[in-house]
C-alpha cells in the first residue's frame, strides 16, 4: 500500500509537470483585449509620431502601419494620438501625393523606396475615419485628394489601377486586386464616381473567379492570398454584381488550419488561417479581416471563434500586441515575422468592434 500511493503520487507529479508546459489560456474578455493593444500600439508610437511597425530592434515604419494605427486610435477615442501619425505623414508626403512603403521611425529616413499604390489610399483611408469621426474636412483633405489624384496615373484600359513605382522610379506593370480594394474603397467614398465603377470593372471581370468563388491575388495572376477575398466583402460588400461573400467559404476551405508554437515550456495551438493556401501558419492580421468580414455576412459564431483565437495568442504573448503571424513562414510574397505588429493589433481593434475601414 506505501509503495502504491508513492507511485500515485510520483505519476500526479509528473502530470502536473508535463501539464505545466502546455497550459489552458483563458481568453482575455473582448473589451480587455481591445485595451491592451491600444496601449500596445501607444508604446510603439516614436517621437516623430509615427509607429514602429514591429516589436524589434529594426524601427520600420510601413506607410499602411501607420494608416491602420491611427484607424485603431480613432476606434479607441484617442484623437491625439491619431493626429500625431496623420501629422507625420503629411510632413513625409511627396511632392507627387504619394509616400514611400516604408520610413524609419525614430528618424523618418526613407527605408524603402517603392511607392506603392494601396499603402498610399490607405492614409486617405485613415483620413476619412479621421473626417467621419472629427467633422473636420480641411487638415488632411488634400493630403487625401493628392493621394488619390496620384494613384489615378496608373489606371489602365482594363479599369484596374497598376501597383505605381518601384525603388528606381519605374513604373510598375502590375495590378494588384487588394490595392483596387483599396482604390474602389477611397473613389467611391471622395466622389470619383465614374473611375470608381471602371476600378469595379477590373475587380468584377479580372479578378473574381466566379467559378471558383474567390479574387485571384491580381491581374492575370492566379495566387490567392487571403485578404483579397476578406477585403472583397469590405469593398464591395457581401454581394452585388457576384456573391463576394463566396470568398470567406473559399479561405474557410483552403487556407484554415492548426499550428503549434513551443516558446520555452509553454505551448499553445491555434486554429486560423495562412497567408496562402499552403497552411503552414496562421497569418493574424488577416484572420481580424477575417472576423470582421464574418460580422458582416452575420456569421456571428464563425466571428467569435476566429477572435477568440487572436485573443488567445494576444494573452500567450503577453504584452498586449498581437504577432504577424504564428511561425514565422515565407508567403511567397515575403517572410512573415512572428513578432507582435501594428498591423494585426490594429486588425484585432478592428474585429472586436466589427468595423469596417473601406466603408467609414
Amino acid at each position: 500500500m506505501f509503495k502504491l500511493k508513492n507511485i500515485v503520487t510520483i505519476t500526479l507529479s509528473l502530470m502536473l509537470i508535463l501539464s505545466a508546459g502546455t497550459p489552458t489560456f483563458a481568453a482575455s474578455t473582448p473589451t480587455t483585449a481591445s485595451d491592451n493593444a491600444y496601449d500596445w500600439l501607444k508604446g510603439q508610437q516614436c517621437s516623430t509620431g509615427l509607429l514602429d511597425s514591429f516589436s524589434d530592434s529594426q524601427q520600420i515604419s510601413y506607410t499602411y502601419d501607420q494608416a491602420v494605427g491611427a484607424i485603431a486610435f480613432l476606434l479607441k477615442g484617442d484623437t491625439a494620438s491619431a493626429k500625431t501619425v496623420l501629422d507625420s505623414l503629411k510632413n513625409l508626403q511627396n511632392p507627387s501625393g504619394s509616400w514611400y512603403t516604408a520610413y524609419y521611425c525614430n528618424n523618418t529616413s526613407v527605408q524603402e523606396h517603392n511607392q506603392h499604390v494601396g499603402p498610399v489610399l490607405w492614409v486617405a483611408m485613415a483620413v476619412a475615419k479621421y473626417e467621419q469621426d472629427t467633422g473636420d474636412t480641411t487638415t488632411y483633405r488634400d493630403m487625401a485628394i493628392q493621394a488619390i489624384d496620384w494613384s489615378l496615373q496608373f489606371q489602365q484600359a482594363d479599369g484596374g489601377i497598376n501597383g505605381g513605382l518601384d525603388d528606381a522610379n519605374n513604373v510598375l506593370t502590375w495590378a494588384s486586386t487588394e490595392h483596387n480594394q483599396d482604390a474602389y474603397s477611397m473613389l467611391s467614398h471622395y466622389g470619383y464616381t465614374q473611375e470608381a465603377s471602371e476600378v469595379k470593372s477590373f475587380l468584377d471581370n479580372e479578378a473574381w473567379q466566379e467559378a471558383e468563388g474567390f479574387f485571384w491575388a491580381g491581374r492575370n495572376d492566379p495566387n490567392d492570398p487571403m485578404d483579397t477575398n476578406a477585403w472583397g466583402v469590405q469593398a464591395l460588400g457581401t454581394s452585388g454584381t457576384y456573391e463576394y461573400s463566396r470568398g470567406l467559404d473559399y479561405v474557410m476551405n483552403t487556407h484554415r488550419n492548426t499550428q503549434t508554437k513551443r516558446v520555452k515550456n509553454n505551448t499553445i495551438t491555434i486554429d486560423g488561417f495562412d497567408f496562402n493556401s499552403d497552411q503552414d501558419d496562421i497569418w493574424f492580421e488577416g484572420q481580424g479581416q477575417m472576423v470582421v468580414s464574418f460580422k458582416m455576412d452575420g456569421r456571428t459564431a464563425d466571428a467569435d471563434y476566429f477572435l477568440n483565437e487572436i485573443i488567445k495568442i494576444q494573452d500567450f504573448y503577453g504584452t498586449g500586441g498581437v504577432p504577424y503571424s504564428l511561425l514565422g513562414t515565407n508567403n511567397g510574397y515575403w517572410t512573415m515575422k512572428d513578432k507582435e505588429s501594428v498591423s494585426a493589433t490594429g486588425w484585432m481593434i478592428y474585429a472586436i468592434d466589427g468595423y469596417n475601414p473601406f466603408q467609414p
